[in-house]
């Protein structure tokens, strides 16, 4: 679930139970980034962004930022 800086929805991506939400955040990114023009900040909840921050600022171009 992707939402705005005031929490209005922006993207919603459903998977079937063996993909692990850090393989579709990638994914999530990706379509994001040739939709939704203006993103620079990426906030995500620390569990699994850590491992996907790098990734993410390489490949997209977004500031990560995890909540603790």
């Amino acid at each position: 679930m992707v939402t705005d800086k005031n929490g209005f929805l922006l993207a919603v991506m459903v998977t079937v139970a063996g993909v692990h939400g850090s393989k579709a955040a990638l994914l999530l990114m990706s379509m994001l980034k040739g939709f939704i023009c203006g993103i620079k900040t990426v906030i995500a909840d620390g569990g699994y962004w850590r491992k996907m921050a790098k990734q993410v600022s390489k490949s997209f171009g977004y500031l990560p930022y995890t909540c603790r």
